[in-house]
């Protein structure tokens, strides 16, 4: 009789539907910048900034991101921006939350040289982009559409004080630092699921070790992944099999929009030789399925 009264209860607990979590907990917000060419920096510098003698520089310099450099290595695949929510926050009783974050990576390199007269050596010179040490922080505020939805949207006006780093090409060539002005990225209406979908990325075991500053070295911690997936929707969308989907998070300014996506793990090629057949079937399949979720996260917009 016991038995069948627990077995029933089972049962029971079974057909319930899942509940929504009604706290979003502290934690990291991974990002993938699109490569759509709409990410790029605006840059004006004097005379003799390079070096003496060296000439004037000021155009558009567009770039893409750059996977963050970690410890334990690779746990954050394709991750080129982390933003950190700074706490936990509870939905209120018209199911909007608000909690502050703040930018902690922000890993971009341009997509080709540019080009610096005057100095000795190679004219070319690569540029990157990293988070300056000093960010502040910005509000974010997040809605679900009642108490028992898994998802929903978020808005965000996100500062970042960009750093750029000028790096001569050749051996041996010059490096230069140039600290931006304050950006401000406006985000409104941009879906968040409390899990991620089919193939996408997610670090639960703890804190981890990323690079700030973008010279490869982990140097700062931040806290894992939580319950709130930015970049996926409970809504069906083209392409993508079942929910949820990802779609893209869109950062927009007047005079620029950094279009960024949730991040994969980087696809890698497995030795299948040696293998049986089917055995290697199924790995170059899997190979195959990675790459077609990586097209369906970085293509378009």
């Amino acid at each position: 009789m016991k038995k069948m009264l627990f077995m029933g209860l089972a049962l029971l607990l079974a057909a319930l539907p899942a509940l929504a979590d009604n706290t979003i907990t502290h934690g990291s917000d991974l990002f993938q910048t699109a490569g759509d060419g709409t990410t790029y920096a605006e840059v004006s510098v004097p005379a003799g900034y390079f070096c003496t003698g060296s000439s004037a520089y000021s155009g558009t310099i567009t770039m893409g991101g750059v996977p963050v450099a970690t410890s334990p290595a690779n746990v954050l695949g394709n991750t080129d921006t982390i933003i950190e929510r700074l706490s936990d926050t509870t939905f209120n009783a018209s199911n909007v939350a608000t909690v502050n974050a703040i930018v902690r990576v922000a890993n971009f390199k341009s997509t080709s040289p540019i080009t610096v007269t005057g100095c000795s050596g190679s004219s070319l010179w690569d540029v990157t982009s990293s988070a300056a040490p000093t960010q502040s922080s910005f509000a974010m505020t997040i809605y679900r559409s009642g108490s028992t939805a898994t998802g929903g949207t978020f808005d965000s006006t996100v500062t970042i004080n960009p750093r750029l780093t000028f790096t001569q090409q050749g051996t041996g060539g010059l490096t230069r630092t140039l600290d931006q002005s304050t950006i401000t990225f406006s985000t409104s209406g941009a879906s968040w699921t409390h899990q991620t979908g089919s193939g996408g990325l997610t670090y639960t075991s703890g804190s981890v070790q990323v690079d700030t500053d973008g010279n490869g070295v982990p140097d700062t911690n931040v806290p894992a992944t939580s319950n709130f997936a930015a970049g996926w929707t409970n809504v069906p969308q083209s392409g993508c099999a079942a929910t949820p989907c990802p779609v893209p998070v869109p950062h927009s300014t007047i005079t620029a929009r950094h279009q960024t996506k949730p991040p994969l793990p980087p696809c890698t090629t497995t030795q299948t030789t040696g293998l049986s057949a089917a055995k290697r079937h199924g790995k170059l399949a899997t190979i195959a399925r990675c790459y077609a979720i990586s097209n369906t996260f970085t293509s378009g917009n």
